[in-house]
């Protein structure tokens, strides 16, 4: 099943667009993309593409090469840090859809995941004596009647391509971190106790879980051997939450965006983007041969495409999407409407889809960094900075110390917290979060990242958590005044490098241009609207009172653009949504049907009577 909001409000924002991204770009010359014209059995016209030149499909030909993960270029910085955490959130790997939907004609929901099971062991705990079951594999297939997808597949289920993407990101991963000659420090991740010193967290979907054990498994066997992995590592466990809950995606369940959403839909700028898609639809109807245009858009038709190229599906693109840039201009438009919606205002929409889940990001970071201070002077320094009123003080009348207080207001709860609860400080070193595009999407946005294209399949966003020991020294070893930055800084040298897909990102954050890593005051400073909290409708609001009296303008104005708003509405609020006038229409249909039995009846018992 995918994730709730992208069957609800995000149908407008699907997930299949193409990613510059090293060479791995999408040219407007019609040439770019490698393609054979095929006929099939049916005399169906059509292309097939090469999945490694279109990046969406993250192809595992060369997906390592892509995505190598690039060790510190300060040779000084890469002799002294110390790397103490290490955050990954990804992107589940290639699925299959998540709907039925004929794309256009010649085009076949035809499946086969029977090279990739989900196995089932059950096990129960009884007066303390552990019950034993066989194991099973769960099979998507019926003798008598089929599936939405045909043959052996679940809707959304992760197939065999995804599970070889996230072994590559294990690779990866235990390469840059944890052994060889490419640590990205001179030391890279030092973890003792991966039991204990690991984290793994889930949404509670296949395809989700499926790809973080492949990652987690590839990693292993890479730092250990597959012999070993498998001697020492039998049971690891992976958190999830119940899917109405669940924060690590953009939830309606969560935050309710339709009220902003409609600032969005009638805003100047997405009006011209639907007056822009006008020809382009025209095109699609009459040259791609496309069903149902208006429901497909984009959702279905963005997985149509992706499926074609990427999952070796046997199917083919129309002809017609290679004529005139059709495919190129098809995303072009998709991405920029997406974007729209998540960078509008302040990326407002990102911030508040993505604030519970940045809120545990920079508890863990929290964690790591009480942990170190713990081990380095039983945290007698977070004390004294806690605790210090003419700091405090400071902070309040310096700008740039008041821009620190992002760090230490947090860091200090969370220090009174484990003061006063005398529990022990715990900080995992790696902590890996295995999510959906629209994870990525909001938490790059939120912190102004985002390169507006959409996420390719096992995507990653790597936040690196650093200490500076040589810096502490030289504050112990200088007649230092906590009233100075720069020697607050060194007090706490904790810094932050952010990449995404092996690209360093830390210049994107405010405050960070021009630098490959940033202190850690300056993330929690761009990361402020995190929450622990629901967001509600009112504070998502705030920032968007200036548009209410547009809005209520827009809203009485009778045309097309109203139609096209009404179209998107319908669109985000997914399928789960009932379409009323055709439910009113039903039961009234229904209750007219059982009226007329029950006066039929009525008349034939009463002829009987009389006769």
């Amino acid at each position: 099943m995918r994730v709730v909001v992208l069957l609800s409000f995000f149908s407008l924002v699907g997930c299949v667009i193409k990613q510059e991204r090293k060479n791995q770009t999408i040219s407007s010359n019609s040439d770019a993309l490698e393609s054979d014209l095929v006929v099939d059995e049916n005399g169906y016209l059509g292309k097939i593409v090469n999945p490694a030149e279109f990046s969406l499909c993250a192809d595992t030909s060369n997906l390592e090469e892509i995505k190598k993960i690039p060790r510190l270029r300060d040779e000084e910085l890469f002799n002294r840090l110390e790397l103490i955490q290490l955050q990954v959130v990804s992107r589940h790997g290639a699925r299959t859809p998540v709907k039925s939907f004929k794309c256009w004609e010649g085009y076949k929901q035809n499946w086969d995941c029977s090279d990739l099971k989900s196995l089932i062991s059950a096990s129960a705990f009884e007066k303390q004596s552990k019950t034993r079951t066989l194991k099973f594999s769960k099979h998507y297939e019926t003798k008598q009647w089929q599936n939405n997808l045909t043959n052996t597949c679940k809707m959304g289920q992760l197939i065999s391509q995804g599970y070889e993407q996230h072994r590559i990101n294990g690779k990866i991963l235990a390469k840059a971190y944890f052994k060889g000659e490419h640590l990205v420090t001179k030391s890279g991740l030092e973890i003792s106790d991966f039991k204990n010193q690991m984290y793994i967290r889930s949404s509670d979907t296949q395809r989700t879980i499926v790809s973080a054990a492949a990652l987690i498994t590839s990693l292993l066997e890479n730092i250990f051997g597959k012999e070993e992995t498998f001697q020492r590592f039998r049971n690891l466990p992976i958190y999830t939450m119940d899917f109405h809950s669940e924060y690590l995606f953009a939830n309606k369940n969560l935050v309710d965006n339709s009220r902003v959403l409609k600032y969005v839909f009638t805003s100047k700028n997405f009006q011209e983007l639907l007056e822009d898609r006008k020809h382009l639809y025209m095109e699609l109807e009459k040259d791609a041969k496309l069903n149902d245009l208006n429901r497909s858009w984009p959702f279905e038709l963005l997985d149509c495409i992706s499926m074609t190229i990427c999952s070796g599906d046997d199917n083919k693109l129309p002809e017609a999407f290679y004529k005139n840039n059709l495919l190129e201009r098809t995303m072009a438009t998709i991405e920029k409407e997406v974007s729209s919606v998540f960078t509008w205002n302040d990326s407002i929409i990102a911030k508040s889809d993505i604030s519970r889940f940045m809120y545990e990001i920079r508890d863990f970071i929290l964690d790591a960094i009480l942990f170190y201070e713990n081990k380095n002077d039983g945290l007698s320094n977070i004390k004294e900075l806690c605790s210090n009123s003419a700091l405090n003080k400071a902070f309040m009348s310096q700008d740039l110390l008041m821009n620190f207080e992002y760090l230490l207001n947090p860091l200090c709860n969370k220090y009174e917290y484990h003061n006063s609860s005398k529990k022990e400080i715990k900080a995992p070193k790696f902590i890996l979060f295995s999510g959906h595009d629209l994870t990525v999407i909001p938490l790059l946005s939120s912190l102004h990242a985002w390169d507006e294209h959409l996420p390719p399949y096992a995507s990653t966003i790597n936040f690196e958590i650093y200490y500076d020991p040589y810096e502490k020294q030289e504050y112990k070893g200088e007649a230092n005044s906590l009233l100075k930055l720069e020697s607050v800084q060194k007090n706490l040298p904790y810094y932050v490098r952010l990449l995404y897909n092996g690209l360093v990102i830390t210049d994107k954050l405010k405050g960070c241009e021009g630098n490959e890593i940033c202190h850690a005051y300056k993330f929690f400073e761009t990361s402020k609207f995190a929450k622990f909290e629901k967001i509600g409708k009112k504070e998502i609001l705030e920032s968007t009172n200036k548009y209410e009296k547009s809005l209520n303008e827009t809203d009485s104005v009778k045309g097309s653009s109203n139609k096209n708003q009404k179209n998107l509405e319908g669109n985000f609020n997914g399928v789960y949504r009932i379409n009323t006038p055709f439910l009113s229409y039903s039961l009234s249909f229904l209750l007219g049907a059982l009226t007329s039995l029950i006066i039929l009846y009525s008349i034939k018992a009463m002829r009987s009577k009389s006769n």
